[in-house]
């Protein structure tokens, strides 16, 4: 079932949706630009997933994970925008400093609202994904806009310096000087998963020319056991 963020009925939206949830499908949402309006859906397709398998105490978690997984797609792809409309070149180190300064100092709710139609337009956009089962809920999270080179570097260092945090006011207060807001979106998923006793290597970044796919994986059941671990088991059997 796919969901767009705009121009759909809400009782039409409220009837499937419980339809493919009850059914086990998968449940996409398109998104240009993050809204009270995407918030709701999200809200609504978590709860419905999770009550399903009875996990209702996993809600805080999985919808703050994949609401701050959407809000950086959506903010990767209006970037680029602003950039290019700022004459500003984001591959090059000083245009690029120069560019997320303006970019934090000018983008409101407004204006990022404005953006994600501009994004519409561009045919950017954020696809949220809910793969589900007793056992397991995948969220995966995909903007089709590449990051650059420096872009990568930044996100693998957040990723490595987070794992060695369990507190987020201690993560901001060391990475406070950090040029993309220190990663707090990242490190509060990390930190969470932590929170929740689930491997935070259950979070992982899938980076190509021109896409860019968060991937979580939350066991729904003990019973659960992830491919990194079947592959790594298998790969010890044989040694």
């Amino acid at each position: 079932m796919e969901i767009k963020s705009k121009g759909y009925d809400y009782f039409d939206v409220e009837r499937n949706l419980q339809i493919a949830v009850d059914d086990g499908k998968v449940i996409r949402v398109i998104s240009y630009a993050m809204s009270s309006d995407v918030e709701n859906t999200l809200d609504k397709i978590v709860s419905r997933i999770l009550d399903k398998y009875s996990r209702p105490d996993l809600k805080s978690l999985v919808y703050t994970c994949t609401k701050e997984l959407a809000i950086n797609g959506t903010k990767a792809n209006l970037k680029r925008i602003f950039f290019l409309e700022n004459g500003l070149d984001i591959t090059v180190e000083k245009d690029y400093e120069k560019g997320m300064d303006l970019y934090k100092n000018n983008m409101r709710e407004e204006i990022t609202l404005q953006y994600g139609v501009k994004a519409k337009q561009q045919g950017l956009f954020v696809k949220i994904s809910f793969v589900h089962n007793e056992e397991v809920l995948k969220i995966e999270v995909t903007n089709n806009t590449g990051i650059t080179k420096q872009e990568e570097k930044r996100l693998r260092e957040k990723l490595k310096k987070t794992m060695k945090y369990d507190d987020l006011m201690q993560y901001y207060l060391d990475n406070s000087d950090d040029t993309e807001g220190s990663g707090m979106g990242i490190a509060l998923i990390i930190i969470l998963l932590k929170g929740e006793k689930i491997d935070p290597n259950l979070f992982r970044m899938c980076i190509n020319e021109n896409l860019t796919t968060a991937k979580i994986e939350i066991p729904m059941s003990e019973a659960y056991v992830n491919q990194r671990e079947i592959h790594s088991n298998a790969k010890t059997k044989k040694e």
